[in-house]
């Protein structure tokens, strides 16, 4: 397998780059709150390595006082099919100053692993869902893109088609699992369209997160206001809050 040791953040320095030219970091072990040295390997890792390697590879060892692995200005490759690259592959993977993914990072890295495979699987996820929200977006009218702006907390009765259109082209690739939750899955979006329509044009009012109605409190959240709007028992009022948003 192909690991690859990238930094964190590339040109955050004063000069732009993460390092000069010929100019490297040294990564050694180091010792743990609990006093022992850390190696990063297990027993049975140093013992199978040690016996491939010919080198003595237990934590008390002459070995681990100059062991130092260089990280210059660009990635640093290993394949774990090679014995030593291996050994610096599980030093380094749980090393203080290693995160094990750019999305699980800590403090103290200064580093992360990059895993080709993975990052393909996490990449090709993304643009399944992607091609999938695009078509999704396909199906739909304008009249049902702006109500989708309005869910995003854009005004779009003013806008064109084609503008209204683009806008949400520009939301759905950047996120596109956002337009599935706030549109395609869900189920209350014509509810919660007019409730947010309902607001811009003051017919229901928003105090910070409770909704009214004249004298009626709607909800204290906008979930709770949906849910009494979309029950039966208050659909005169719905009703009423449609033909004046319509009509305004």
């Amino acid at each position: 397998m192909e690991v690859r040791i990238k930094h964190i953040r590339k040109g955050d320095g004063w000069s732009g780059v993460n390092r000069y030219p010929n100019c490297f970091d040294a990564l050694g072990p180091y010792f743990t709150r609990s006093g022992r040295i850390y190696t990063g390997l297990e027993k049975e890792d140093s013992d199978r390595l040690g016996e491939i390697l010919g080198f003595d590879l237990t934590p008390g060892s002459t070995f681990w006082d100059t062991f130092r692995i260089r990280i210059g200005d660009s990635d640093l490759i290993l394949n774990t099919e090679d014995p030593y690259d291996e050994l610096r592959f599980l030093f380094l993977k749980s090393h203080r100053r290693i995160a094990e993914s750019l999305d699980n990072r800590k403090s103290t890295a200064n580093y992360y692993i990059s895993n080709p495979n993975e990052e393909a699987e996490k990449a090709n996820k993304y643009n399944r869902i992607k091609r999938k929200a695009l078509r999704e977006l396909d199906k739909m009218s304008s009249k049902e893109i702006k109500k989708a702006l309005r869910l995003y907390g854009y005004k779009s009765d003013n806008v064109s088609d084609e503008i209204a259109e683009n806008r949400l082209s520009t939301l759905v690739e950047q996120s596109p699992q956002k337009f599935f939750d706030k549109w395609v899955n869900n189920k209350h979006r014509m509810t919660e369209f007019l409730l947010k329509e309902a607001v811009a044009k003051n017919i229901v009012r928003k105090n910070k997160n409770i909704y009214t109605y004249g004298t009626s409190t709607l909800g204290k959240n906008l979930e709770e206001a949906i849910d009494y709007i979309d029950n039966k028992e208050n659909s005169e009022i719905k009703l009423t809050i449609m033909h004046e948003t319509e009509v305004k």
